[in-house]
């Protein structure tokens, strides 16, 4: 039959597969096998006469018709959702789905209470934005890149950073002047995200960087180990306004700089747009501060 439609669980494995990237994830998901997801994915194309994933490379990813499809089922879905919970005479909750960068989780923890207050009942899901395609997601923040310029990226903000450190670190290793960081304990990234580089160029240090004393492969522990007394960090001053303004954290030194590429917002228009807006709407009021100057 030509017009018949394909099976709602091979659309809901489709669903995860696209979400995950992964068969094997999948597969726990959705508590089957492996092999199961791979038969229900097969099956599926053949349905809707589709190559829906691209396996020709060591990672999974979505063909340009899995994308497109995807986009195409997602507001289905959700009057599948709403439909299936007013029949249970339960009231809809949005989900609204943010991919962002990992250092950002911690304030994101902090601050998202308070736009959920803003809209009671709603769900979010917060996700890594390099683990997500923005397909799956409502609203995504990312550094605002040549490429992401070309893809109708938003400018969010302009970064400025700055040496930060707990006063217990700073007490235990005083520090005069810029140069002395040199023989201090750092933290940084792996990969390194070249701020230390940026800000001693900035404080007019053109010496050779020392190897960090506490590297970290995720960026969302960064924060937390600075706070702990770890080491001195590079941090963003609009995600650690709220630290230093408690007294958490100080600034060694009255220099900051410019840190590129800035971060950009996007609105996935096939998604949950009214709460994606609104969301925008709430992280610039938020986060972007309009005087974040020493």
């Amino acid at each position: 039959m030509a017009n018949r439609l394909p099976s709602l669980r091979g659309i809901e494995t489709f669903l995860c597969v696209a979400e995950v990237l992964n068969y094997r994830l999948a597969s726990e998901r959705l508590n089957v096998t492996v092999s199961a997801i791979s038969h229900r994915i097969q099956v599926l194309e053949q349905e809707v006469g589709l190559q829906l994933f691209d396996r020709g490379h060591r990672r999974l990813r979505l063909t340009d018709a899995g994308t497109a499809f995807l986009e195409r089922l997602r507001p289905g879905i959700r009057l599948l959702q709403d439909a299936t919970m007013a029949s249970r005479g339960e009231p809809a909750r949005p989900l609204l789905r943010i991919a962002a960068p990992p250092l950002l989780n911690g304030w994101f923890l902090q601050h998202l209470g308070q736009f959920q207050g803003r809209h009671p009942g709603i769900r979010i899901e917060l996700l890594s934005s390099g683990r997500r395609r923005s397909a799956s997601v409502d609203v995504s923040i990312v550094p605002l890149t040549a490429l992401h310029q070309r893809a109708n990226v938003e400018l969010l903000m302009n970064i400025a950073i700055s040496v930060v450190c707990s006063p217990a670190l700073l007490a235990a290793n005083p520090v005069t002047e810029p140069r002395d960081l040199l023989r201090s304990p750092l933290i940084d990234t792996i990969p390194s995200l070249k701020g230390w580089n940026e800000w001693f160029l900035a404080a007019g240090v053109d010496e050779e960087i020392p190897p960090p004393a506490l590297a970290l492969d995720d960026q969302a522990l960064l924060y937390p180990a600075v706070l702990e007394g770890r080491g001195f960090g590079i941090g963003m001053r609009s995600l650690t306004a709220g630290y230093r303004a408690a007294g958490l954290l100080v600034e060694p030194f009255a220099i900051a700089c410019n840190f590129s590429p800035p971060l950009g917002i996007k609105i996935n228009e096939v998604g949950n747009v009214r709460l994606a807006r609104a969301f925008a709407a709430w992280i610039n009021e938020r986060l972007v501060s309009p005087a974040d100057e020493f």
